[in-house]
């Protein structure tokens, strides 16, 4: 893809030409060329590698690298290309981002999807329209490290966004 189209950048932007507006219909061409060049044959690894968000997936892996290119060089991400705005970026959704954004009454979904995904984005815009997934990585951090979960007690005293978070209000289980 690179010898063809001289940068991914360049594919995404062909991408954006073809499908115009709507983010999810840009990465669903984007993903569209790769599966295109791996051609019939593995489809199962194909299509793990290279998911269609079109079908439903949340595409964590390919919103986690346009995450990297697009945002500002702030010490996490590269800020390397100029196609996109981070304002047009969609949370890197995976299990971690699903339960914080259901704990946090982002979502109500028990099932990580690219909708899921944009709810929440949706969510983090109306905080921070300029920039809206600059709260991925501490809150994904959060769930990664184990540090909120329903099986402990006395976390959310520590917790530093406990008062945005519905969990205070679930019963704790006997």
């Amino acid at each position: 893809m690179y010898l063809e189209h001289g940068s991914l950048e360049t594919l995404y932007l062909r991408g954006m030409e073809a499908s115009g507006p709507g983010t999810r219909e840009r990465l669903a061409r984007f993903l569209d060329g790769f599966r295109a060049k791996w051609g019939p044959g593995l489809p199962r690894q194909r299509n793990f590698l290279f998911p269609d968000p079109r079908k439903g997936s949340a595409c964590k892996r390919h919103n986690l690298f346009l995450r990297w290119m697009v945002r500002g060089k702030d010490g996490i991400d590269l800020g390397i290309w100029t196609v996109l705005s981070p304002r047009e970026l969609i949370v890197p959704l995976d299990t971690h981002m699903a339960r914080m954004g259901r704990w946090m009454g982002l979502t109500h979904s028990r099932t990580p999807s690219f909708r899921v995904a944009e709810e929440i984005t949706g969510a983090f815009r109306a905080v921070c329209p300029e920039d809206p997934v600059k709260f991925d990585f501490a809150l994904t951090r959060i769930g990664i490290l184990g540090k909120c979960t329903l099986r402990r007690s006395g976390e959310c005293d520590f917790c530093a966004v406990a008062r945005a978070c519905a969990r205070r209000k679930i019963p704790r289980r006997i």
